[in-house]
């Protein structure tokens, strides 16, 4: 067989170089054409695999990963021997969350001995799914001497020690490089596997230090654990996991949750991607998240969490998508719409996105109001966010819950309502003092405001120890010392907040503004224009987009710090 992959690198090239040649892309996909009028011919097998792979190229590099996967399953048949395409079929396959295709490409790797470190991983569940231990462990051999996923090792070989016997407790080696990472997922698989094993007593110490160290769990697994515990005995536990979650309706019928080791994976996997995202390359967060969903495929916290990750990587299909799977029985519905709404608005779909929200919101409960109310905020119509956040509010038993005041309180301030939205932020601090969002959002309110900017600086300052990496907490607390006549002291600041996040333009039009107030106007220009770059020209930004250029043209409108 001649090699055809240098020939498709070509025919790519000159597709992309040369739009006109694309219809040649189109019909080396197709299985027959007519050659003239008398006879049809059949494509060449080589030409059928050049054209699925130049079709599964461009699809990968317009970031179309439904389509690149269904093209790249048709290379991968026709050359199952090419390593290049099992490599591609199986990254695009893991993104586009097509397990079937991206174990059959694992499979592939794997034979011609290139297996990838989350291809094994793939590997390792399906051995789990067909109740192969034996398989499993030695793949975690494997895993552990590749090292990309180490850290799941310790914690898997438990898990499948609790099938194939006898039992051992998870224990992290402290002699791993590992070890350190590794040992904040501890007692959360140790609570799982004591729910497994039905250990009611174990299990209600190690939530009750999970609990004490402030580890979060999403709706669908606090929903499973309190079910857990409830049949052990502990319904006070299960009340507590419950807490305020909204009730499933009177129609949804039991779930029975079980303890696995595929989930004890999935959420290992769970972890680590909520760990990383917003950081990196989020298409690699997705292929984390994707493989946490190949583990345990019953998860809508998972769900969730790829829907999440999918935006971020603005894949916004996919995360519309993912979003769709939580019914509404799920504990994590509600928590689901939000991020299928999200994603309605990040495909510029704000009209449907809100009539959506108000259907949902038609059911009059505070947990809905504060749904319409979200999208009524990211659509920009803050007073309609105002007057369903405050609906909200009045179903509430407790009316002055800090999280529902402050986004109540953002509305307000965003539709030109400060005098209202003034002491709600401070009772959100008064009420939440660790509170860095209210902490931030009071501080650089009065700040931009000019109102009391040794308090606004202090507040900000509080939010910066707290969280002392975010960019945005940078800025602002940089803002408000140039607001306060200390442009030396801010520079340093948003130059830091700049190097974290380049890309946000009101961080660049902020050391824009600095630059100029310190007479260094040609370095003041390069960041506003860095500034218009960063805008989003599908979010309503006009007026941001007019100011700055008001500024590049005649140096108008830049802020003046107090004297």
């Amino acid at each position: 067989m001649a090699p055809i992959i240098p020939i498709c690198e070509r025919a790519v090239l000159r597709l992309k170089r040369w739009p006109g040649l694309m219809p040649v892309a189109v019909l080396l996909a197709q299985p027959a054409v007519v050659a003239g009028a008398s006879a049809a011919s059949t494509l060449t097998m080589e030409q059928q695999r050049l054209g699925a792979y130049v079709e599964a190229r461009m699809a990968e590099s317009d970031g179309a990963v439904q389509n690149a996967a269904r093209a790249y399953a048709q290379a991968l048949r026709l050359d199952p021997a090419s390593p290049d395409i099992a490599s591609r079929a199986f990254r695009q396959a893991v993104l586009a969350g097509d397990r079937a295709l991206a174990l059959k490409a694992a499979r592939a790797l794997d034979a011609a001995g290139l297996s990838q470190p989350d291809s094994s991983v793939l590997l390792l569940i399906d051995a789990m799914a067909r109740s192969k231990w034996k398989e499993a462990s030695a793949l975690l051999e494997r895993i552990e001497q590749e090292g990309n996923f180490a850290f799941i090792v310790p914690f898997m070989q438990s898990w499948v020690s609790m099938k194939d016997g006898p039992y051992d407790p998870p224990v992290v080696p402290v002699d791993k490089p590992y070890a350190v990472f590794a040992v904040r997922y501890l007692e959360e698989q140790l609570l799982l596997q004591r729910l497994a094993l039905g250990d009611g007593v174990g299990a209600a110490d190690t939530f009750l230090q999970a609990r004490a160290r402030g580890t979060a769990f999403g709706p669908a697994q606090r929903d499973a654990m309190a079910a857990r515990f409830a049949a052990l005995g502990r319904a006070d536990l299960a009340r507590d996991l419950r807490g305020t979650m909204q009730p499933a309706s009177t129609s949804c019928a039991a779930v029975s949750h079980d303890f696995t080791p595929q989930g004890g994976l999935s959420r290992l996997l769970a972890r680590l991607a909520l760990d990383l995202i917003g950081q990196g390359d989020p298409t690699a967060t997705l292929s984390i998240a994707r493989m946490a969903s190949f583990a345990d495929d019953t998860d809508d916290d998972v769900r969730l969490l790829v829907a999440r990750a999918a935006l971020v990587a603005d894949l916004y299909a996919e995360a519309r998508t993912e979003a769709e799977k939580a019914g509404p029985c799920s504990p994590a519905y509600l928590e689901a719409q939000s991020l299928r709404l999200r994603a309605m608005i990040a495909s510029a779909e704000d009209a449907e996105a809100v009539a959506e929200a108000r259907r949902i919101a038609g059911a009059g409960d505070a947990h809905t109001l504060r749904l319409l109310g979200d999208v009524l905020s990211q659509t920009k119509d803050h007073k309609g966010a105002v007057v369903a956040y405050t609906q909200a509010r009045a179903l509430m038993q407790d009316k002055d819950d800090p999280a529902l005041l402050l986004q109540l309180a953002a509305a307000l301030e965003q539709s030109g309502n400060w005098r209202d939205a003034k002491p709600l932020l401070e009772k959100v601090v008064e009420r939440a003092p660790d509170s860095t969002a209210a902490l931030n959002y009071l501080g650089y309110a009065m700040a931009d405001r000019g109102e009391d900017l040794p308090r606004a600086i202090a507040l900000l300052e509080r939010a910066n120890r707290i969280a002392p990496k975010e960019p945005a907490f940078i800025d602002s607390l940089g803002w408000a010392l140039f607001k306060a006549g200390q442009p030396d002291k801010a520079l340093p600041l948003i130059e830091g907040a700049v190097a974290a996040a380049p890309g946000n333009a009101e961080i660049n039009e902020h050391l824009g503004d600095i630059l100029w107030a310190l007479g260094r106007r040609f370095d003041a220009r390069a960041a506003w224009r860095a500034a218009l770059v960063g805008l989003d020209a599908d979010k309503g930004e006009d007026a941001v987009r007019m100011r700055i250029n008001r500024k590049l043209d005649f140096g108008a409108e830049v802020p003046k710090p107090a004297s």
